[in-house]
């Protein structure tokens, strides 16, 4: 009897954390500024073509600039930056667009739309 009820106090703890709101986001590293999030560099007119793309045709699943905020279906194109490679990411979004990859649907883009992302991609690593 003594342990149901540290137990039954424990459930009710626990029920009670499950009905609050959910935990907030992970917090992104401090910038030199104090603000949490590094800003985007200054874009080219490729990259910008890249991000206005990635805002549009991305942003429903992955965060597209340099925090792990927003959706989270997908992972965070900083983070795919630091893993690929421009080849390899040339190779990604052709799988991509000709049909799609793990969980991710076919998506459609020229080659072009590809160089830009790329190059959207290159300047989250600060090219």
């Amino acid at each position: 009897m003594r342990t149901l009820v540290p137990m039954l106090g424990l459930a009710m703890l626990l029920a009670a954390c499950a009905s609050t709101s959910p935990p907030a986001a992970p917090v992104a590293p401090r910038t030199a500024d104090g603000s949490g999030v590094p800003p985007l560099p200054t874009l080219d007119p490729a990259q910008t073509r890249g991000h206005n793309f990635a805002v549009q045709r991305c942003s429903g699943c992955h965060a597209v600039g340099l925090d792990d905020g927003g959706p989270q279906g997908g992972p965070a194109f900083y983070r795919l930056s630091r893993r690929y490679n421009p080849l390899q990411l040339e190779h990604r979004f052709s799988e991509v667009s000709a049909h799609g990859f793990d969980r991710m649907p076919a998506i459609s883009f020229t080659a072009a739309e590809a160089e830009d992302l790329i190059a959207y991609f290159d300047s989250l690593n600060g090219n």
